[in-house]
């Protein structure tokens, strides 16, 4: 259910399903507060993991975040709400290996500046 990251999360003892209610942040009174609607549910679970993940970092626990992920297999399996976006699976354990740190680019590459 997981695509291309089934082999680096074979031993991973826990996973977690990262969702969030559609229709709750960025709406007030049932109504969107703004044109992004939904999208703030998507920007706030993605906030939600990122603490996920340093919290569990600095518990001593390695994660990987993987969008790549059955949602429809995952729903049925652990019988999550229709009114509910699966956005990620985030595996928790301990690394096998230290990863090998690609090439940072250049800040010029990443940022535009006005």
């Amino acid at each position: 259910m997981v695509g291309g990251n089934k082999d680096r999360i074979a031993n991973a003892p826990v996973l977690l399903v990262s969702t969030f209610e559609r229709g709750k942040s960025g709406f007030f009174g049932g109504q969107q507060t703004n044109e992004v609607g939904d999208g703030w549910g998507a920007h706030d679970n993605g906030l939600s993991d990122a603490y996920l993940v340093l919290k569990a970092r600095a518990m001593g626990f390695d994660t990987l975040i993987m969008g790549m992920r059955d949602a429809d297999k995952l729903r049925a399996l652990f019988s999550i709400p229709e009114n509910e976006t699966i956005m990620a699976v985030i595996a928790l354990g301990y690394r096998a290996a230290e990863p090998r740190t690609p090439r940072h680019k250049d800040l010029e590459e990443t940022v535009k500046f006005f």
